[in-house]
This record gives C-alpha cells, sequence and structure tokens, in this order.
C-alpha cells in the first residue's frame, strides 16, 4: 500500500513521522512512502515580474526546508525507500490531488486539533482533505 504523507514542516508533522515509524507493523510489510509538501502559490503579481527559474529556485528553496529534516529523520530510522512530490497551490487540493496521483491508500496527517469550534472559524487542512479525499485519511494529534 503507498502511503502519502502530508509534510509542512510543524511539530505536527514530526508527530505523524515519529507514529508511523514506531507503528510500522499497523501498515504492513512493504507499505511504500510517498513525502508530499505544498507550498502556497506566488501571486501572479509577483510571479510575471521575475523569471520562470526564480520562482522554481523559491519553490524548491521553500520545499528544502521543510524536506530536509524529514529526509534525515526517516534516514535515521532507517527508513530510505520513499518519493517525494512537490506541489504549489491551495494545499487540501494538492494533498488530495497527490495521493489520487501516486495511487495512495492511505494519506497520513498531523493535525493541530482545534476541536470543531476552532475548524469553524478557521478551517482546517484536515478537515478539507478528509472531505475530499477518495481513501482513508490518518490524522495524528
Amino acid at each position: 500500500m503507498k502511503i502519502l504523507v502530508a509534510v509542512d514542516g510543524s511539530a505536527y508533522t514530526q508527530k505523524a513521522l515519529t507514529y508511523l515509524t514506531t507503528n510500522r507493523s499497523l501498515f504492513g510489510q512493504g507499505s511504500d512512502l510517498v513525502l508530499v509538501n505544498v507550498a502556497t502559490g506566488l501571486p501572479a503579481n509577483v510571479t510575471r515580474h521575475v523569471t520562470k527559474d526564480i520562482v522554481d529556485g523559491y519553490y524548491a528553496d521553500e520545499a528544502a526546508k521543510v524536506l530536509d529534516p524529514v529526509k534525515k529523520y526517516l534516514d535515521a530510522q532507517g527508513i530510505t525507500g520513499y518519493a517525494v512530490q512537490l506541489r504549489h497551490g491551495y494545499a487540501p487540493e494538492e494533498i488530495v490531488a497527490a495521493a489520487k496521483d501516486v495511487g495512495a491508500g492511505l494519506i497520513v496527517m498531523g493535525t493541530h486539533g482545534h476541536g470543531m469550534f476552532g475548524r469553524a472559524l478557521m478551517g482546517s487542512v484536515a478537515t478539507k482533505v478528509i472531505a475530499e479525499s477518495p481513501v482513508s485519511v490518518l490524522l495524528v494529534k
């Protein structure tokens, strides 16, 4: 089974990774991890004034800030066979699209755990992913 892990560099991402690595037996032998990082898209009034190379460099730098510590953690846990998806745009849509694109059977994400009132006021990436995902979503708080 492919497991898509949404990573954003937060402490909640670290909790999700820790849960995955300490409970490997729950996910079966041979599960493939796919890390997805979604950067917020740059506004058009910025991108039209710079070259594509500068924009691509910005997205690569932002992804590296998030993914380098994640890769280091996974390598330390002996997990090296994973794929990486870099996306930019609206996080919930991109996470669901990535899951569909790679054929994931499960999405794993950390959550802030704001509760119903907080989600109603602020919205939640996790809530939107759950609503739109065609596969199961495991939230780690």
